[in-house]
């Protein structure tokens, strides 16, 4: 059984981490590019860029794997199966991301215009996915109590 203090300090957590991720997306910094004269450096900034947000966001996923993990190992046999399934689930979207993220790593310049499209589309279902499933276990855990 989760306590009052427990439960502020998941909320801080899971507010901390929201904010982290609406940061990342929304930057104020335009991808529209009219620097044609230097393609190469613009590839390797906007691959650099997009790696950079989607490890940010599977950062952001680590911490609440562990943390639900944690919760898990500390209910034992009495843990809830929807806790279980939940972190399946977002253990299987931070592997989907990892793989985006080793996409992005290796596109060269050729590639890059496919992979980028991918690899945003991958970072944009991950991380409205984990906006829902952060909802969705503040629902679970404060029905708990």
């Amino acid at each position: 059984m989760m306590n009052i203090s427990n439960f502020k300090s998941l909320f801080f957590i899971t507010a901390l981490t929201l904010g982290s991720v609406f940061l990342v997306q929304c930057d104020g910094e335009s991808d529209y590019n009219t620097d044609y004269d230097n393609d190469s450096n613009t590839f390797a900034e906007e691959r650099e860029e997009l790696v950079d947000r989607m490890e940010g966001l599977r950062d952001d996923i680590d911490e609440r794997l562990d943390e639900l993990g944690s919760r898990i190992d500390d209910a034992g046999d009495e843990a809830d199966e929807g806790l279980e399934e939940a972190y399946e689930e977002l253990r299987n979207d931070r592997s989907e991301l990892e793989r985006a993220i080793d996409d992005a790593r290796n596109a060269s310049e050729d590639t890059w215009a496919d992979v980028k499209s991918e690899t945003e589309n991958v970072y944009n279902d991950v991380s409205s996915s984990f906006e829902d499933w952060v909802n969705n276990i503040q629902d679970r855990l404060s029905s708990d109590q």
